[in-house]
Order: C-alpha cells, then sequence, then structure tokens
C-alpha cells in the first residue's frame, strides 16, 4: 500500500512537472506560478484550532483518511513513537553509531508519512499535521519540513 501511495505521489509530481515545463505559455523562470493543482485533497477543518493538543489534531484528521492509508499511516506513527526511546537512550549514552542507526530509522518512517500525507492532504493541512509531529516529537523530526507551496 505504502509503496503504491509514493508511485501514485511521484506520478502525480512527474506528470504536473512535465506539463508546466512543455507548455511555455503556462510556466517560465521569470514568472510567477499562479495555479496549483491540488485535486480532491484533504482541505484544513476550521473546527480545529491550530493551538489544539498534537495528538488531537493528528487524529481528527487521520480519521478522514481511507481506512488503508488511515492503518498504515498509524503503525508508520507507533514506529516512530517507539523509536523515539531509543533514540534518547543512544544520546545520553553519548553512542554516536547507534544514534546514526535510529537516526536513519526515524528519518525512514518520517519520509513515507510525509509523503501520506502529500497525498492526502491539502498544503496547509500538512504544514498543520507537520507542526503536530513536531510538537509530538521534540527534537527528533526536522523544524523545517517540506512542504509544497
Amino acid at each position: 500500500m505504502l509503496k503504491s501511495v509514493l508511485l501514485k505521489l511521484f506520478f502525480y509530481s512527474f506528470t504536473v512537472n512535465t506539463f508546466m515545463l512543455s507548455c511555455p505559455g503556462v510556466y517560465s523562470a521569470e514568472e510567477e506560478v499562479l495555479l496549483t493543482i491540488e485535486g480532491n485533497l484533504i482541505d484544513r477543518i476550521e473546527l480545529v484550532d491550530e493551538d489544539s493538543d498534537a495528538d488531537l489534531v493528528i487524529t481528527i484528521y487521520y480519521d478522514l483518511l481511507p481506512n488503508d492509508a488511515r492503518a498504515d499511516i498509524e503503525i508508520l506513527r507507533g514506529r516512530l513513537e517507539r523509536l523515539q526511546p531509543d533514540y534518547e537512550v543512544a544520546y545520553l549514552a553519548a553512542d554516536s553509531a547507534e544514534m546514526a542507526e535510529v537516526r536513519d530509522q526515524i528519518d525512514e518512517e518520517w519520509a513515507v508519512i510525509q509523503a501520506i500525507h502529500l497525498y492526502y492532504f491539502t498544503a496547509q493541512v500538512v504544514d498543520i499535521l507537520n507542526q503536530a509531529y513536531i510538537s509530538n516529537f521534540d527534537g527528533l523530526l526536522p523544524e523545517e519540513t517540506i512542504t509544497p507551496e
């Protein structure tokens, strides 16, 4: 399932970029992009306050996902949560090799989670979810995450 989501995301990105570059009247380096195609992505929910608890924000948005995607992302989130104490132990022990290994695992899980976010949610919701994750995993996830503009 995750591979198919990533492949669809890649195909979508490749198709849009190819279209934009093949139509000189639509895009040039000097012009500002005025159109962003977002398809049927899940948009921001007005009832969710940005100051809400991070777990609540994540749960509310994830409840809107299709069952398969929700199950996959919850597994990934659980893996990320299990890696947090491993990283803290390696950090406190000053074990740089173990820290690097756990860091790689964290980065892999986070990259797949972000790909799922990009596939199902608008850029604004991706940013909201990224901030919620950063809040939950203080110090483990990069403060600056890539979101589409």
